[in-house]
């Protein structure tokens, strides 16, 4: 299904997520010109690089203005918000656990991480996203529209 105008730079920056989780689950990257480490110490730096600059706002636009728009527009709308939002403090806990722990099984963790980014991304995509383009009247997509696109101009590129 063609993505809304309203999330259309939401799902460009999912697309990204997509390329970094599968980066991870590999262990390397498919594009033979792409600048991803083999090294699984400097891929996890690439992965804090891309949370920190990327990853962990686009959570917290979500958390501060998707999810509350789901919980108002949708039925089971709280649910979505609970389950989406456990997911995100995985990763942030995951990221964390990168941070302060041993280099020990850093490969495995990636992958992990990539495993779970890969299914949540695609939860929104193929399944959230639908229902609100579904279910939000045309007001409600235009406000959010709104506030996606003034939270895309103040978004960094991703580089990764």
């Amino acid at each position: 299904m063609k993505r809304h105008e309203s999330l259309v730079a939401l799902s460009r920056e999912h697309h990204n997520c997509l390329v970094i989780a599968q980066r991870l689950i590999l262990g390397r990257a498919t594009n033979p010109k792409s600048f991803w480490p083999q090294e699984p110490g400097l891929q996890r730096d690439r992965l804090l690089d891309f949370f920190y600059a990327n990853l962990d706002r686009h959570f917290i636009f979500e958390e501060t203005h998707v999810f509350p728009s789901v919980v108002e527009q949708l039925l089971d709308g709280e649910a979505w918000s609970r389950s989406l939002t456990a997911d995100h403090e995985m990763m942030r806990a995951m990221v964390r656990d990168f941070e302060t722990s041993s280099h020990l099984h850093v490969g495995k963790r990636l992958n992990e991480f990539g495993v779970l980014l890969r299914a949540h991304v695609r939860r929104e995509e193929r399944e959230l996203f639908e229902r609100i383009q579904d279910t939000f009247p045309p007001e409600r997509l235009t406000s959010l529209g709104v506030d996606v696109a003034l939270y895309a101009t103040e978004t960094p590129e991703c580089r990764f």
